[in-house]
């Protein structure tokens, strides 16, 4: 028993003389630590929640809140670019004339010019919409350069 307590207490020595390297462990955890902290700030920073939000109650002047000073608008067959007091107008009377029953993201992405694009589908009274949005970070913060609802085919 004696021998075993004294090649136990030998390990022990070994392994408390040879301290374990913190400079790696510090490096990874620092690492580990950046990158929750950066999906934190991308999750913070991610509009399409209160968008999705707004469209689901017909709020124009809470959507147009989150547009660029100027808009890529395609509503009731229409497009162009438009001033962001506008396309307020334009889809507080698109609401008015279909008024929202639902709104669910089907499909959410990248594009080829790094700018964050949702696709949903809008539920009314007089029918369903397809609504595709893409955001783009302004002055750090994200916003809506380009929106679109268009009859579902």
């Amino acid at each position: 028993m004696l021998a075993i307590a004294t090649k136990f207490e030998c390990l022990w020595r070994v392994k408390c003389a040879n301290p374990i390297n913190l400079n790696g462990m510090k490096s990874s955890l620092l690492l580990i630590a950046c990158l929750f902290g950066w999906n934190a700030l991308w999750a913070q920073s991610d509009i399409s929640p209160a968008v999705s939000a707004a469209l689901k109650k017909g709020d124009a002047t809470a959507l147009a809140s989150y547009f660029m000073p100027q808009v890529e608008l395609t509503l009731s067959g229409k497009d162009g670019l438009v001033e962001k007091t506008q396309a307020q107008q334009m889809l507080a009377g698109f609401f008015n004339e279909n008024p929202p029953l639902s709104f669910n993201v089907k499909h959410q992405g990248t594009s080829k010019l790094d700018d964050q694009f949702r696709i949903g589908e809008l539920t009314t009274a007089k029918g369903i919409f397809r609504v595709t949005f893409f955001m783009k970070k302004n002055n750090n913060v994200l916003q809506i350069k380009q929106f679109k609802i268009e009859p579902a085919s």
